[in-house]
């Protein structure tokens, strides 16, 4: 039963990810085919709406990427796009900015000292060359 219940769970991520794949293609043909090239030069709310689609759909992509890969590295990219994205495109006030990139540090943090390979049992942890280790050639 609980093979089951876990084989039924990944055919509806495989959907859902499927469904934000259209969808992000469709997009992005929907974002360069109503691309006004003057308006983008010449309005800033314009541009702003069209980074912030473009940003969107780069978040969808990474969920994809996330709900594909089953590790905690990709949980951390989707965070990282997600709170970037926020102060990129947004306007916020200069306190939303400060903890907006103390959020961005403190993901990186975890990301660089807290991220443990032997955690994501599904996927090996990649091997790391050193850099005093000469290249095979």
């Amino acid at each position: 039963m609980q093979q089951r219940l876990a084989r039924a769970a990944q055919l509806i991520e495989l959907v859902l990810g499927l469904i934000i794949l259209v969808h992000c293609i469709i997009s992005t043909v929907g974002i360069v085919c109503s691309l006004n090239v003057t308006k983008l030069f010449y309005n800033t709310a314009y541009l702003q709406y069209q980074l912030s689609s473009a940003c969107l759909i780069i978040t969808g992509l990474e969920l994809i990427t996330m709900i594909a890969s089953y590790s905690i590295d990709s949980v951390v990219d989707v965070m990282l796009l997600a709170v970037s994205r926020q102060m990129i495109v947004e306007h916020t006030a200069p306190l939303e900015n400060l903890l907006t990139v103390l959020s961005v540090g403190l993901l990186f943090l975890i990301r660089k000292y807290l991220y443990i390979s032997k955690i994501d049992k599904r996927y090996p942890a990649k091997s790391v060359k050193k850099e005093n280790e000469p290249s095979e050639k």
